[in-house]
């Protein structure tokens, strides 16, 4: 639990250092986990500190709000809608969304306050119809946001999933 400390304890800044428990019960073929972090911990620390990296872009100022993942028209036709939540406009040049394998996709142009953008997914990005992820990079590579959705919300052809 040592990195992204603050005040005294930022010498004590570490990578790779979250807090978690992992339980295997061998009888259930079940694993179950407890993730724990500090209130001053940082979601966003340099690999080789530990320590955080401050950020002008906050979490969640845009959000991942939906997602066509298994159109009608074609498996190939997916989409994702982002909402700036904020009150400025922000600007997409330099983001990156990314799929489940990480493979990364360029956004461009801008989001005005308050408004949603719909942005087609090209290849070699691609939204899984087995359930997946969705990731949202800012310009320093950094997540905003991410989603998650499960197989059977992607079972449903021409369906809009809501995040």
């Amino acid at each position: 639990m040592n990195q992204g400390n603050v005040g005294s304890f930022i010498a004590d800044d570490g990578v790779w250092q979250d807090g978690g428990l992992l339980f295997h019960f061998p009888l259930q073929q079940q694993w179950t986990a407890v993730f724990l972090k500090f209130q001053s911990q940082s979601w966003h620390t340099d690999d080789t500190t530990g320590h955080t990296i401050v950020d002008d872009i906050e979490d969640g100022l845009i959000r991942i709000v939906a997602a066509m993942v298994n159109s009608k028209q074609s498996p190939e036709k997916e989409w994702v809608h982002l909402l700036n939540a904020s009150d400025r406009v922000i600007s997409l040049n330099g983001w990156h969304l990314a799929d489940k394998q990480k493979i990364k996709m360029p956004l461009s142009g801008q989001l005005d306050p308050s408004a949603t953008l719909r942005v087609d997914i090209q290849p070699p990005m691609t939204l899984s119809n087995k359930g997946g992820i969705i990731t949202l990079l800012n310009q320093n590579g950094l997540k905003v946001h991410g989603v998650s959705y499960t197989k059977q919300q992607a079972n449903q052809p021409g369906w809009t999933i809501v995040f």
